[in-house]
This record gives structure tokens, C-alpha cells and sequence, in this order.
């Protein structure tokens, strides 16, 4: 009987063990599987951070790249800006410098004009008294040739700038020394001579026959452009170099053409901003063509 009973012990015991080493081991799976899910929970969450960054990182990539090409852009049109700055720079420049030649030939002319002013009366000789030489021709000439190549130059400038400044005061200059000369020619009356001038005998001159110049080809016939309001003598003349010669080719100037001689003339909009087509076939139309 006693060994019955130990037998039960023994069976009743073994079972009991079992069963707490069955809890512990369902224990341990279980904080296994937690301490798993755990970590299969916080790598998806580090796998979604990296995604995201890798996305902003893109994002961030794409907006470089567009900055990069708008950058590119911006440095082209200021390489244009500055080529175009140096072309205007260059013609300023050349401005300047026909600008000088201007007032060389300006201080040239007034001292010409200077020397033409009536001088202070000479005391009595006791010759024959000589007449006072009048004004000459030629500085009154040369003024208004002058004058003609500043009006022609400042047709070629934009309205406001210093240099068309500079020319419009030479202009009234100019003009100015104008209106003197006619009273300058008044104060210079002629001198009578005495009352028995010494006769020189005149010889009769030897007969000059006509120069008589040999027949050749004319040049093809060419209006002169300049009385388009906004072409000068400059304008004009390279006008002429891209074949425009007559009114009749400014009247029949095509919107393409006219922009190429906009370009070539490096005045972008003039022909249609002066309307150099429209006065070309208002005068052919007072003209009768």
C-alpha cells in the first residue's frame, strides 16, 4: 500500500513539474514573440522614416535641379545683357568721339567766324585808303555744313542722352553764329575809292573751251532717303549698302525685311517706330507713283 501511495506521489509530481515547465516555456515563447513583434514594429517604422527622407531627399534633388536650370538661364541672359551693354558701351564710346570732332570743328568755326568780325577803325593814312574786306563766304558755309552733320548725328542718338544734349546746345551755337554773319556782312558796307582810280588796262582772257566729259554708265537711281523723317545721312548711306535706294523700296519693305534692316542698322523697331514705309508711300503719292 505504501508503495501505491509513493507511485501516486511520484505521478502526481511529475505531472506538477510538467506542468510548470509547460508554463515557462509558453512563458518564454510568448516574451519571444513579443520582444519579435516588437522589433518587427520599430524596423517597419525606421523603414517608412527612410523612405519618407529618401522622398524629401528627391524632392530636394528635383528642385536643385530645377534651380540649377533656372540659374543657367538667368547666366545666359545676363552674358546677353552684358554683350549688349558692351555694344552700346562701344557706340557711347564713338558718340564721344564724333561728339569731340564736333566741338573741335565748333571752336574751329568760331574762330573763323571771329576773325570775319568788323575790326575798330585804323587812324587816317596819308595813302589811298583800301577798303575793309568782307565777311567770307566760307565760314558761313562751313557753319551750315555744320550744322547739316550735327542735325544728321542727332537724328541717330535717343532723345534724352547727354550726347544729344551736347549737340542740341552746339546746334543753337551754331544757329546762333548764323543769325551774326548776316549782320556781320551789313556792317561791312563797300568803301568808295578815290575820285581818279588809277585804270589798270584789262587784257581780254583766253577762251576756255567746255570740259567735255566722256559718256559713261550712271549709277542706278537712288532717292535721297533723308527726307524720311528719322533717316540721316549715316542711315541713309548704309541703307543704300543693303539695297534700299529708292522710296519705291522702303514703300514695298516687307514686316520680315524690315526687321532684318532693324538688325542690320542695330536700331531694333525703328523702320515700324518712324514709319518709314507709310512716309515712303505718302511722298511716292504726292509724287504721283
Amino acid at each position: 500500500m505504501e508503495v501505491a501511495w509513493f507511485l501516486i506521489g511520484l505521478v502526481v509530481g511529475a505531472l506538477g513539474v510538467g506542468f510548470v515547465l509547460q508554463r515557462l516555456c509558453d512563458r518564454r515563447v510568448l516574451e519571444t514573440e513579443e520582444r519579435v513583434a516588437a522589433e518587427l514594429a520599430r524596423a517597419r517604422a525606421e523603414a517608412r522614416e527612410a523612405d519618407e527622407a529618401h522622398a524629401e531627399t528627391k524632392h530636394q534633388l528635383v528642385a536643385l535641379q530645377t534651380r540649377l536650370q533656372s540659374l543657367q538661364a538667368e547666366l545666359e541672359r545676363a552674358r546677353e545683357e552684358a554683350s549688349a551693354a558692351r555694344h552700346r558701351l562701344a557706340s557711347q564710346e564713338a558718340l564721344e568721339r564724333e561728339l569731340a570732332e564736333a566741338r573741335a570743328t565748333i571752336d574751329r568755326l568760331e574762330r573763323e567766324a571771329a576773325a570775319v568780325r568788323p575790326m575798330p577803325p585804323s587812324p587816317p593814312s596819308a595813302g589811298p585808303a583800301e577798303p575793309a574786306a568782307p565777311p567770307s563766304a566760307s565760314g558761313e558755309a562751313a557753319l551750315r555744313a555744320e550744322l547739316r552733320t550735327l542735325e544728321a548725328r542727332l537724328a541717330m542718338l535717343p532723345a534724352g542722352s547727354s550726347a544729344a544734349e551736347a549737340l542740341k546746345r552746339r546746334r543753337a551755337e551754331l544757329k546762333a553764329e548764323l543769325a551774326r554773319l548776316p549782320r556781320l556782312v551789313e556792317s561791312h558796307p563797300p568803301v568808295p575809292r578815290e575820285e581818279h582810280p588809277v585804270v589798270a588796262r584789262e587784257e581780254p582772257l583766253p577762251a576756255v573751251e567746255p570740259e567735255r566729259k566722256a559718256p559713261a554708265e550712271g549709277p542706278p537711281p537712288r532717292d535721297d532717303l533723308k527726307l524720311i523723317k528719322g533717316i540721316g545721312p549715316v542711315l541713309e548711306r548704309r541703307l543704300n549698302e543693303l539695297g534700299i535706294r529708292t522710296f519705291a523700296d522702303l514703300a514695298a519693305l516687307t514686316p520680315e525685311r524690315a526687321k532684318e534692316i532693324d538688325a542690320a542698322i542695330e536700331f531694333p523697331g525703328r523702320v515700324e517706330r518712324e514709319r518709314w514705309v507709310e512716309q515712303a508711300k505718302e511722298i511716292l503719292a504726292r509724287r504721283g507713283r
